[in-house]
């Protein structure tokens, strides 16, 4: 009895360290090693866990910005590490954050924990696609004094934030066919009037991330693949930050 009790000590404990192994890492590496074309200042720092991946410029100095993503409804939150990567190089610590069940209305709060536990980070935006956008929205309505700005991505506010003097940008694709052209229109209003409005010209839905075609959405024209859209948008999110 002793020994079987011994076996199965030793092999939950084999699976708790594999699981453990499995689901977290960290790793530096040149940005080109991860996105093509990147032109950045710094290598980056790869941790990752169950709950969110933080990238991480290597050898900078100074105050570094926070950035905090809430990914696309059933998105995977690697997707959007090529565009995180971009930001990181840039000088952005940037957190993607893993909704539970890949939706971001499941944990909208999640930006509370990511400054409390990065609290020498004195500048913070927040960032979402498409739902991710509009949960992030909805935090920072009633949290305002913790951010600089509010970047969406294919999304749009229902929160009035246009006294909240937040720098905000908004950036989608004229070929999205996910976006609820509608809404994102009617809720213009709800952003300060100094707001940034970033269209970007055969750009689709799906392309602010790499997770292939969307179902619903259009696609982006050749000249704007996803290395494009994103290389675009990394550019907007760091001219809004001043890096």
């Amino acid at each position: 009895m002793k020994k079987k009790s011994f076996i199965r000590k030793f092999l939950s404990l084999f699976f708790i360290c594999v699981a453990v192994i499995s689901c977290s890492y960290s790793s530096t590496y040149s940005v080109e090693d991860l996105v093509e074309g990147v032109d950045g200042d710094y290598s980056v720092l790869i941790q990752e866990n169950s709950t969110e991946i933080v990238v991480t410029p290597v050898e900078i100095t100074g105050d570094i910005p926070g950035f905090i993503f809430y990914p696309g409804a059933l998105v995977s939150y690697d997707a959007y590490l090529p565009l995180m990567t971009r930001l990181s190089a840039k000088g952005f610590k940037c957190i993607i954050v893993n909704m539970p069940g890949d939706m971001a209305f499941n944990d909208s709060n999640a930006a509370k924990r990511y400054i409390k536990k990065y609290s020498e980070i004195s500048r913070w935006y927040l960032s979402g696609h498409s739902l991710g956008g509009a949960m992030a929205a909805s935090y920072i309505s009633s949290n305002t004094d913790k951010f600089e700005g509010l970047v969406l991505l294919a999304a749009y506010s229902t929160k009035d934030l246009s006294d909240s003097g937040l720098r905000v940008l908004s950036v989608y694709g004229t070929n999205d066919g996910v976006l609820n052209w509608e809404n994102m229109e009617k809720y213009k209003s709800n952003l300060p009037s100094d707001y940034v409005d970033l269209p970007i010209t055969g750009g689709n839905h799906a392309n602010f991330a790499n997770y292939g075609a969307q179902k619903g959405d259009n696609e982006s024209s050749p000249e704007m693949p996803a290395s494009e859209q994103q290389r675009i948008t990394a550019e907007a999110i760091c001219s809004l930050a001043g890096l």
